[in-house]
Protein backbone atom coordinates (compact mmCIF):
# COMPACT_ATOMS: atom_id res chain seq x y z
CA UNK A 1 0.00 0.00 0.00
CA UNK A 2 1.47 3.66 -1.04
CA UNK A 3 1.37 5.82 1.73
CA UNK A 4 -0.40 9.22 0.70
CA UNK A 5 1.31 12.20 1.70
CA UNK A 6 1.34 13.51 5.28
CA UNK A 7 -0.54 16.93 4.19
CA UNK A 8 -3.16 14.79 2.74
CA UNK A 9 -3.35 12.51 5.90
CA UNK A 10 -3.82 15.19 8.75
CA UNK A 11 -7.21 17.03 7.77
CA UNK A 12 -8.74 13.41 8.58
CA UNK A 13 -8.04 14.20 12.17
CA UNK A 14 -10.98 14.67 13.80
CA UNK A 15 -9.86 18.22 15.67
CA UNK A 16 -7.32 19.65 12.75
CA UNK A 17 -10.23 22.24 12.10
CA UNK A 18 -10.39 23.28 15.73
CA UNK A 19 -6.35 23.69 15.80
CA UNK A 20 -4.82 27.02 15.40
CA UNK A 21 -2.33 27.74 12.61
CA UNK A 22 0.18 27.84 14.40
CA UNK A 23 -0.77 24.19 15.44
CA UNK A 24 -0.87 23.32 12.48
CA UNK A 25 2.45 24.32 11.13
CA UNK A 26 3.79 22.26 13.87
CA UNK A 27 1.70 19.24 13.66
CA UNK A 28 2.70 19.43 9.73
CA UNK A 29 6.26 19.94 10.64
CA UNK A 30 6.88 16.91 13.26
CA UNK A 31 4.21 14.31 12.38
CA UNK A 32 5.80 11.47 10.68
CA UNK A 33 4.69 8.25 9.58
CA UNK A 34 6.12 4.59 10.51
CA UNK A 35 5.92 1.22 9.24
CA UNK A 36 6.07 -2.04 11.92
CA UNK A 37 5.91 -5.73 10.71
CA UNK A 38 3.67 -8.31 11.46
CA UNK A 39 4.22 -8.74 15.38
CA UNK A 40 6.78 -6.19 16.13
CA UNK A 41 6.31 -4.10 19.23
CA UNK A 42 5.84 -0.70 18.44
CA UNK A 43 5.01 0.50 21.99
CA UNK A 44 5.75 -0.01 25.24
CA UNK A 45 6.46 0.94 28.59
CA UNK A 46 10.60 0.59 27.60
CA UNK A 47 10.38 1.62 24.67
CA UNK A 48 10.77 5.43 23.87
CA UNK A 49 7.13 7.20 24.29
CA UNK A 50 5.52 7.40 20.64
CA UNK A 51 2.72 9.91 21.05
CA UNK A 52 -0.42 9.67 19.80
CA UNK A 53 -1.19 7.17 16.39
CA UNK A 54 -3.45 7.10 13.91
CA UNK A 55 -3.47 3.62 12.16
CA UNK A 56 -3.35 3.77 8.17
CA UNK A 57 -3.26 0.61 7.45
CA UNK A 58 -3.04 -2.63 9.31
CA UNK A 59 -3.87 -2.92 12.99
CA UNK A 60 -2.64 -3.13 16.30
CA UNK A 61 -3.45 -4.84 19.72
CA UNK A 62 -2.96 -3.45 22.98
CA UNK A 63 -1.97 -6.24 25.82
CA UNK A 64 -0.79 -6.50 29.38
CA UNK A 65 1.89 -9.00 30.32
CA UNK A 66 1.04 -10.75 33.96
CA UNK A 67 3.91 -11.53 36.62
CA UNK A 68 3.94 -14.90 35.20
CA UNK A 69 4.33 -13.94 31.59
CA UNK A 70 0.53 -14.25 30.58
CA UNK A 71 -0.34 -12.31 27.62
CA UNK A 72 -3.83 -10.73 28.00
CA UNK A 73 -5.24 -8.76 25.21
CA UNK A 74 -6.95 -5.56 26.22
CA UNK A 75 -8.47 -4.39 22.46
CA UNK A 76 -7.90 -3.77 19.33
CA UNK A 77 -7.84 -1.24 16.63
CA UNK A 78 -7.93 -0.75 12.66
CA UNK A 79 -7.18 1.30 9.94
CA UNK A 80 -8.68 4.38 10.58
CA UNK A 81 -8.86 4.46 14.23
CA UNK A 82 -6.74 6.29 16.57
CA UNK A 83 -4.03 4.53 20.17
CA UNK A 84 -3.58 6.63 22.74
CA UNK A 85 -2.05 3.93 24.49
CA UNK A 86 1.27 4.50 22.78
CA UNK A 87 0.99 8.65 24.37
CA UNK A 88 0.64 7.33 28.23
CA UNK A 89 3.65 9.10 28.87
CA UNK A 90 1.69 12.13 28.28
CA UNK A 91 -1.77 10.82 29.94
CA UNK A 92 -1.19 10.86 32.86
CA UNK A 93 -4.16 8.29 33.65
CA UNK A 94 -2.66 5.96 31.86
CA UNK A 95 -0.92 4.31 34.90
CA UNK A 96 -0.77 0.40 33.49
CA UNK A 97 1.93 -1.04 31.18
CA UNK A 98 0.63 -2.07 28.02
CA UNK A 99 2.18 -3.19 24.99
CA UNK A 100 1.28 -2.13 21.61
CA UNK A 101 2.12 -4.97 18.89
CA UNK A 102 1.29 -4.75 15.04
CA UNK A 103 -1.36 -7.52 14.13
CA UNK A 104 0.06 -7.65 10.40
CA UNK A 105 2.46 -5.06 8.44
CA UNK A 106 0.67 -1.76 9.95
CA UNK A 107 1.59 1.72 8.76
CA UNK A 108 0.55 4.35 11.43
CA UNK A 109 1.07 8.76 11.65
CA UNK A 110 2.48 9.69 14.73
CA UNK A 111 2.10 12.97 16.41
CA UNK A 112 5.31 12.66 18.55
CA UNK A 113 4.63 12.82 22.19
CA UNK A 114 6.10 16.65 22.69
CA UNK A 115 3.73 17.71 20.55
CA UNK A 116 0.93 15.73 21.95
CA UNK A 117 1.66 17.00 25.41
CA UNK A 118 1.69 20.90 24.59
CA UNK A 119 -1.41 20.08 22.16
CA UNK A 120 -3.27 18.95 24.93
CA UNK A 121 -2.19 21.46 27.17
CA UNK A 122 -3.27 24.62 25.16
CA UNK A 123 -6.02 23.26 22.67
CA UNK A 124 -9.33 22.07 24.75
CA UNK A 125 -10.44 20.21 21.52
CA UNK A 126 -7.23 18.15 21.72
CA UNK A 127 -8.01 17.29 25.39
CA UNK A 128 -11.84 16.76 24.83
CA UNK A 129 -10.26 13.83 22.09
CA UNK A 130 -7.84 12.14 24.09
CA UNK A 131 -10.06 12.07 26.74
CA UNK A 132 -13.08 10.58 24.43
CA UNK A 133 -10.41 8.18 23.13
CA UNK A 134 -9.43 7.46 26.29
CA UNK A 135 -13.16 6.06 28.27
CA UNK A 136 -14.01 4.13 24.78
CA UNK A 137 -10.33 2.18 25.71
CA UNK A 138 -10.93 2.18 29.32
CA UNK A 139 -14.78 0.21 28.03
CA UNK A 140 -13.08 -2.20 25.98
CA UNK A 141 -10.35 -3.14 28.33
CA UNK A 142 -13.87 -3.58 30.60
CA UNK A 143 -15.49 -5.28 28.18
CA UNK A 144 -11.94 -8.05 27.72
CA UNK A 145 -11.94 -8.41 31.64
CA UNK A 146 -16.14 -9.25 31.96
CA UNK A 147 -15.55 -11.75 29.22
CA UNK A 148 -12.96 -13.58 31.04
CA UNK A 149 -14.39 -13.70 34.45
CA UNK A 150 -18.09 -14.10 33.79
CA UNK A 151 -18.66 -16.06 30.18
CA UNK A 152 -17.49 -20.02 29.84
CA UNK A 153 -15.13 -20.43 27.17
CA UNK A 154 -16.75 -22.35 24.82
CA UNK A 155 -19.10 -18.96 24.70
CA UNK A 156 -15.75 -16.95 24.33
CA UNK A 157 -14.49 -19.32 21.71
CA UNK A 158 -18.02 -18.92 19.67
CA UNK A 159 -18.20 -15.03 20.01
CA UNK A 160 -14.54 -14.90 18.91
CA UNK A 161 -15.04 -16.81 15.40
CA UNK A 162 -18.28 -14.65 15.05
CA UNK A 163 -16.37 -11.55 15.27
CA UNK A 164 -14.07 -12.45 13.05
CA UNK A 165 -16.57 -13.58 10.61
CA UNK A 166 -18.06 -10.22 10.38
CA UNK A 167 -15.34 -8.72 9.85
CA UNK A 168 -13.80 -10.13 6.90
CA UNK A 169 -17.00 -11.85 5.39
CA UNK A 170 -14.63 -14.72 5.37
CA UNK A 171 -15.24 -18.36 7.07
CA UNK A 172 -11.82 -19.05 7.08
CA UNK A 173 -10.00 -17.77 10.12
CA UNK A 174 -6.14 -17.74 9.45
CA UNK A 175 -4.86 -18.09 12.84
CA UNK A 176 -3.14 -20.68 14.66
CA UNK A 177 -3.99 -22.12 17.64
CA UNK A 178 -1.73 -20.23 19.65
CA UNK A 179 -3.06 -17.33 18.24
CA UNK A 180 -6.14 -17.80 18.58
CA UNK A 181 -5.37 -18.23 22.52
CA UNK A 182 -3.43 -15.33 22.85
CA UNK A 183 -6.47 -13.60 21.26
CA UNK A 184 -9.45 -15.09 23.61
CA UNK A 185 -7.02 -14.72 26.55
CA UNK A 186 -6.41 -18.40 27.38
CA UNK A 187 -3.84 -21.07 27.23
CA UNK A 188 -3.70 -22.86 23.76
CA UNK A 189 -4.32 -26.23 25.61
CA UNK A 190 -7.59 -24.96 26.03
CA UNK A 191 -7.86 -23.70 22.60
CA UNK A 192 -6.82 -27.00 21.61
CA UNK A 193 -9.32 -29.08 23.43
CA UNK A 194 -12.54 -26.52 23.27
CA UNK A 195 -11.71 -27.00 19.00
CA UNK A 196 -11.45 -30.25 19.20
CA UNK A 197 -15.02 -30.76 20.55
CA UNK A 198 -16.44 -28.01 18.55
CA UNK A 199 -15.40 -30.08 15.72
CA UNK A 200 -16.48 -33.27 16.51
CA UNK A 201 -19.99 -31.09 16.55
CA UNK A 202 -19.70 -30.01 13.49
CA UNK A 203 -19.31 -26.43 14.34
CA UNK A 204 -15.59 -26.07 12.47
CA UNK A 205 -12.99 -28.02 10.78
CA UNK A 206 -9.10 -27.67 12.09
CA UNK A 207 -6.75 -26.92 9.26
CA UNK A 208 -2.94 -26.29 9.62
CA UNK A 209 -2.59 -22.64 10.49
CA UNK A 210 -6.17 -22.02 9.71
CA UNK A 211 -9.99 -22.82 11.51
CA UNK A 212 -12.99 -23.11 8.84
CA UNK A 213 -16.18 -22.16 10.38
CA UNK A 214 -18.48 -24.76 9.49
CA UNK A 215 -21.95 -23.83 10.85
CA UNK A 216 -22.41 -20.48 11.67
CA UNK A 217 -25.89 -20.82 13.36
CA UNK A 218 -24.58 -22.92 16.10
CA UNK A 219 -21.73 -20.95 16.85
CA UNK A 220 -24.17 -18.21 17.06
CA UNK A 221 -26.51 -20.00 19.34
CA UNK A 222 -23.39 -20.76 21.83
CA UNK A 223 -23.08 -16.88 22.13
Amino acid sequence: MITPPITQILPKIPFWDNLSSEEKAVVSQRAITKRFNKDQIASSNSSACLGIILILSGGIRVSILSDEGREVTLYRAKAGEFCISTASCVIHQLTFEAFVTAEEETTVLVIPSSITAKLMEKNVHVRAFIFERETERYSQTIWAIQQMLFKKFDQRLASYFIDAYKNSGSTEIKKTQEEIARDVNSAREVVARMLKDFAAKGFVEIKRGKILLKNIDSLKKLM
